[in-house]
């Protein structure tokens, strides 16, 4: 049971640091005129939940 709240508990935490992650980079990005900054804005914006992706799927535990 311990397990699976602390599982979750940092899922959250992860969760918690991909949203800042996300409003910096939409921050960095104001500006949606430009198409250049809005394509830097979606590579980081992918490349931040790429991260967050990886930090929270596990790889599957081989017997």
């Amino acid at each position: 049971m311990s397990d699976t709240n602390t599982k979750i508990r940092r899922w959250g935490l992860d969760h918690a640091q991909l949203r800042a992650e996300l409003e910096l980079i939409r921050d960095k990005y104001a500006d949606e005129d430009d198409f250049e900054e809005a394509l830097e804005r979606l590579y980081a914006e992918l490349a931040a939940i790429e991260d967050f992706r990886n930090r929270v799927i596990e790889p599957p535990k081989w017997e």
